[in-house]
């Protein structure tokens, strides 16, 4: 016989008293301190352990002996064998583990006697006598080495820790012993920390036998782990512990920035083995390496640590680890599949939002967090007196319209829209913009800031000088050199309120660092115009083109500033129709129009009916310069009018409103 035999001997058959509860269990009135609540005994036939919610007794068929006859754990295996009628094996092996326990027991004595040599140091780190008694703490003379008393489940000295003054490393186990004790799978503190398990419903956790000793000193139920970092034996160990009381498990890690691995290690192992317990990471405050630490320096472990979610903190360990931001976007992005809380999603946002300076909205759009915290969704909730006295309070919006009267009339922008404006190619979208602009910065006084990730900047100028000095385009150059005044006109009109940025495939996280640095040099801008959509990076899939357009409302608010985008139409839509109708664009045929329609204020398409394939030569002649505007969505209108005809004239350059 071998102690798992025992180990797998009913408790149910054991404790006949206990009876079937309708959650699976099995009840009675404790057969150990005899109390009057007939269902605080509980079996928990699956993993085959007991706990008394009165008493606090727990664990499996052996501890049960030794606590319901208060005798050894020796006794205890002879009397189970006695009661299933099993032959003891008297084997080798065992009388070897026996004679072990027993020597061991006999040397922590003997060392313990040499206590005097060892207490001025124990006293120094906090340690109570009680507490140097309760662990059978004590000194070892051939070793100078301070003697830490290991003790299994069942009470008994399987070996020692070690705690040197004169040598490197400080500490030292035992070496591993089969059946009896493995350093990898050995939680210390576990016979002294479990009976305050009732109380706290909280195991602890910790990297250090002293830190354990410490936290227990203070009726905190916590154990430290042995070996490199935790492994699956302490996973198993512990969720047979918590998992009766409901209990939490907070890890401890030591505060010298290296316990990352460890935490890391050991959330996976727990979301694997044990998905169900809900597990925390306990902070310790700045100034102090461990518990221990704080023991000596007079706090208590259980009020003056701060606890956060370990899916949390492993995400801060991956920011404070990884300096290259698209690397942390990676790690982070692929770590959020696991977490499943989506209170801790929403965490874990809000933290990233701070840590990347960025919109919380965008983050949250990022990691797919579509759940609000309690607090901000309590927030939400405005009763009908706060609303009417915020529309009596409202301030009329500064508006600003094209330059384009009828258009004007229908529709004006204020901060903080996005304004989209779709075509399809080569029908005039860039040229229209630049109507826009110019009425901006010089009617309306607007600071304007262009992102060109099409044209290049001298193109972009060919346009408004044409525009400026109303001249066809093509004799700009020359103009430019017949007219050197031209220069102080143009700077004279645009320098304080136009700025152009030519680059390529830009996101709207640079675009932030951009109007952040125009802010910095105290030109606030008030329009960001971008040409266009489908230049922007990582816009090459319709996935991709979602999220992108998902973020233009977030970063107009963000910036205070009204965003106008240009956007293609698919190509697609373009193909005429029967009887080769021109398909006149809706905004279903907007690049990522799905998001784009969710995100912009105003939608404005324009199109060119001189590329109708329909048209005859001499229709086609007649209506080679008019272009036809169309809003399709807008947030507030101020008339029915929805359609207007433009003309573009070569001679001078510009767009007017065709009656």
């Amino acid at each position: 016989m071998n102690i798992d035999t025992l180990l797998h001997k009913s408790l149910v058959e054991y404790i006949p008293d206990a009876q079937l509860a309708s959650d699976g269990t099995y009840r009675c009135q404790c057969p150990i301190h005899h109390g009057d609540n007939p269902t605080s005994f509980v079996i928990f036939p699956d993993s085959n352990t007991y706990y008394c919610f009165s008493c606090g007794s727990r664990g499996n068929i052996i501890n049960f002996v030794m606590e319901r006859d208060s005798v050894t754990f020796d006794y205890a295996v002879h009397q189970l064998c006695d009661d299933f009628g099993i032959t003891l094996d008297d084997s080798e092996e065992y009388r070897q583990q026996v004679d072990i326990v027993k020597r061991n027991a006999m040397w922590a004595k003997s060392m313990q006697r040499q206590l005097p040599t060892i207490i001025d140091y124990l006293h120094k780190r906090g340690i109570t006598d009680e507490s140097i008694k309760t662990f059978g703490l004590g000194y070892s003379d051939k070793l100078s080495a301070l003697s830490i008393p290991m003790q299994d489940e069942w009470g008994r000295t399987v070996a020692f820790l070690y705690r040197f003054f004169d040598r490197m490393p400080k500490y030292k186990n035992s070496k591993n012993i089969d059946g009896l004790f493995v350093k990898g799978e050995f939680l210390f503190g576990l016979p002294q920390a479990q009976k305050f398990l009732r109380h706290t419903k909280t195991l602890m956790l910790c990297e250090g036998a002293l830190d354990a000793i410490s936290a227990i000193q203070q009726e905190n139920c916590c154990v430290a782990y042995c070996g490199i970092s935790v492994g699956k034996s302490h996973i198993e160990k512990i969720k047979d512990i918590v998992t009766p009381m409901k209990a939490k498990v907070v890890l401890c890690p030591d505060n010298d920035g290296k316990a990352s691995k460890f935490v890391i290690r050991a959330r996976d192992l727990f979301r694997k083995q044990a998905p169900n317990i809900v597990v925390k990471v306990a902070i310790i405050p700045d100034g102090y390496k461990d518990f221990n630490d704080m023991v000596v320096g007079g706090k208590d472990i259980a009020k003056d640590c701060t606890y956060e979610s370990i899916d949390l903190y492993c995400v801060k360990q991956m920011v404070n680890s990884e300096p290259d931001r698209d690397v942390q976007e990676k790690n982070i992005m692929e770590f959020m599949n696991t977490v499943r809380n989506p209170m801790v999603r929403a965490d874990i946002a809000e933290y990233l939002a701070k840590a990347w300076n960025r919109d919380v909205s965008l983050v949250r759009e990022l990691l797919n967090v579509k759940n609000d915290t309690a607090e901000e969704k309590l927030q939400d909730v405005v009763s009908i007196d706060t609303a009417y006295m915020k529309l009596q309070n409202k301030q009329e919006e500064e508006k600003f319209g094209t330059g384009l009267t009828n258009i004007d009339e229908t529709i004006r922008f204020a901060k903080k829209d996005v304004v989209v404006l779709g075509a399809y190619s080569f029908s005039g979208k860039t040229d229209l913009l630049t109507e826009w602009i110019l009425h901006w910065c010089i009617v309306e006084n607007k600071k304007v800031l262009f992102f060109s990730m099409e044209m290049p900047v001298e193109d972009i100028m060919k346009v408004i000088v044409a525009k400026v000095v109303q001249v066809p385009r093509h004799t700009v150059l020359q103009y430019i050199k017949d007219h050197p005044e031209t220069y102080n006109l143009i700077v004279d009109k645009l320098r304080k309120n136009l700025f152009i940025i030519d680059k390529n495939s830009l996101t709207f996280e640079n675009m932030e660092d951009y109007v952040r640095l125009m802010q910095n040099k105290d030109t606030p801008i008030d329009i960001v115009a971008v040409d266009y959509f489908q230049y922007m990076k990582n816009v090459s899939t319709i996935e991709e083109q979602d999220i992108t357009a998902r973020q233009m409302k977030a970063f107009a608010k963000k910036m205070g500033v009204t965003l106008v985008m240009l956007s293609q139409l698919r190509k697609a839509s373009q193909s005429k129709e029967g009887n080769g109708n021109f398909h006149e664009p809706t905004q279903a045929d907007l690049m990522g129009s799905g998001a784009i329609g969710n995100s912009a204020d105003y939608i404005i398409l324009i199109w060119r009916p001189a590329l109708n394939a329909g048209l005859s030569p001499i229709e086609r002649e007649e209506q080679k310069y008019d272009t036809i505007l169309k809003i399709t969505k807008a947030r507030e209108v101020r008339n029915a009018n929805t359609i207007f005809k433009l003309e573009y004239d070569p001679a001078t350059s510009r767009l007017h409103e065709k009656l």
